[in-house]
């Protein structure tokens, strides 16, 4: 469990989504060297513009929750 911090990881799914007028991304992700996916719902104010697959990115977790995704 990631209580807080930062790990590296690769966006293998980018679903863009829309609940009730708000932009949500779905992702899929694999933390750099581990083979489990994780997936996560971020708010598009927590993600960089334009996220795609295979990008490397950093994601910020607090108590085992991804809470933003920044681009590496």
């Amino acid at each position: 469990m990631i209580v807080s911090g930062t790990k590296e990881a690769i966006l293998n799914v980018v679903q863009p989504i829309s609940i009730h007028g708000t932009l949500l991304y779905d992702l899929v992700y694999t933390h750099v060297g581990e083979s489990q996916a994780r997936q996560a719902r971020i708010g598009a104010e927590s993600i960089y513009a334009d996220p795609r697959p295979g990008d490397t990115v950093r994601v910020t977790y607090l108590m085992n929750v991804a809470t933003a995704v920044e681009r590496r």
